[in-house]
């Protein structure tokens, strides 16, 4: 904001707040190795419906099915699938996957 006083500007400048970033603790966006001839992708909550999901070819991974420990959603709609920070995370072929870029 500038002021005009007599001959004199007066400029005043607001200082901006640095946004904080959101922690992901130890998982991070890992995902695990999707098995052979498919692809995983981290899906946004929101956009998932249990009717579209299935037309769009994606099926929801669930953390029951790998060893290693990833996040898991352990209430809702999503319960022990694998998610964090409101993506889920989907499985899709590679066959379909391939028809959807071109």
């Amino acid at each position: 904001m500038k002021i005009n006083l007599f001959n004199y500007t007066i400029t005043i400048k607001k200082k901006k707040r640095k946004q904080a970033k959101k922690s992901y603790g130890k998982f991070g966006l890992h995902a695990p190795v999707a098995p052979d001839g498919y692809r995983h992708r981290w899906i946004r909550k929101e956009t998932v419906q249990s009717r579209n999901i299935t037309k769009s070819g994606f099926t929801l991974v669930k953390a029951s099915q790998y060893r290693q420990s990833f996040p898991v959603i352990k209430k809702g709609k999503f319960k022990g699938c694998i998610g964090l920070g409101g993506l889920v995370l989907g499985r899709i072929s590679e066959n379909f996957f391939n028809e959807r870029t071109l």
